[in-house]
């Protein structure tokens, strides 16, 4: 099972997706280095990160090489509102943070080319920290150069960090875009669409599988659609629907698309409850 968001660059694999600059995609230093200046020219990306009544929105700096991973949590935290940049591995979360400020930074322990501890070491030297709240995540019980740290243990409790997140930037004194409201003053309503083929037996089996897993959330502000393709092509075409059976979240927050037959109800009900949904059950 393949899922992958709007903004993503590639697919998340297996499980659970902010752009980094790259254009949108269809789905299918040592320790101790010199001080890293800020890049020339390029204003505060806190500059360009306003809410509509010209507030400062937090802004987040998720730090992860599983791609997954990272891209899960950049769209958890998309979808309440923050405003959020991704990095591979150190040296691009450096490069981040030169166009700074942050007010959290999300690292990952273990990066590629050095630990997320020493990479943030070598941020605070170079002055590129500033007031950030820094948060890493690891299954390590003690790592070694973490000391000082706020450590988030894996596997990850996403309602957990998103109650950290919101605990520090309350603090902060920044805002973060509401998610949008429901005619009746409730949450936005989740708009779901399953792509199908006629005569797939993954499709039917993705049908029944959708069938199971939404009744856990019976009564939820869900709009729930299946669309075969060859009856509705162009709906297909503007949800960029390559594959059958493909599950497209619509909305809220950025699209995303789940490829397979959704056997894995647990990918489907995490996709929901980053838009904010709970089940009933």
């Amino acid at each position: 099972m393949l899922v992958c968001n709007q903004a993503g660059a590639s697919p998340l694999t297996e499980f659970h997706n902010q752009q980094r600059g790259l254009p949108a995609q269809r789905p299918g230093a040592q320790s101790g280095a010199s001080p890293l200046p800020r890049e020339a020219g390029v204003p505060p990306a806190s500059a360009l990160d306003k809410d509509p009544c010209g507030a400062e929105r937090a802004r987040i700096l998720v730090v992860d090489d599983n791609d997954d991973v990272r891209q899960m949590m950049a769209v958890a935290l998309q979808t309440h509102g923050y405003s959020v940049a991704e990095a591979a591995d150190a040296e691009e979360a450096l490069r981040h943070l030169q166009r700074g400020p942050f007010d959290v930074v999300l690292s990952d322990y273990e990066l590629p080319d050095k630990t997320g501890a020493t990479m943030l070491r070598e941020a605070s030297r170079a002055g590129l920290l500033g007031d950030a709240t820094v948060l890493i995540v690891t299954a390590h019980t003690q790592p070694d150069d973490a000391d000082g740290f706020e450590i988030i243990r894996k596997p990850v409790n996403l309602d957990r960090l998103m109650s950290q997140v919101e605990r520090v930037v309350g603090a902060s004194g920044k805002v973060r875009a509401v998610p949008p409201l429901s005619a009746d003053g409730g949450a936005a309503a989740c708009d779901l669409v399953l792509y199908v083929s006629a005569g797939s037996a993954a499709s039917v089996k993705a049908r029944r599988s959708m069938d199971l897993t939404l009744r856990t959330f019976a009564g939820a502000p869900l709009h729930y659609a299946v669309c075969d393709v060859g009856e509705e092509p162009a709906k297909a075409e503007e949800d960029q629907v390559v594959f059958t059976p493909t599950l497209v979240k619509r909305s809220p927050g950025p699209r995303a698309w789940v490829l397979g037959d959704l056997s894995d109800a647990a990918v489907v009900i995490d996709l929901l409850k980053i838009c904010g949904l709970k089940p009933s059950t």
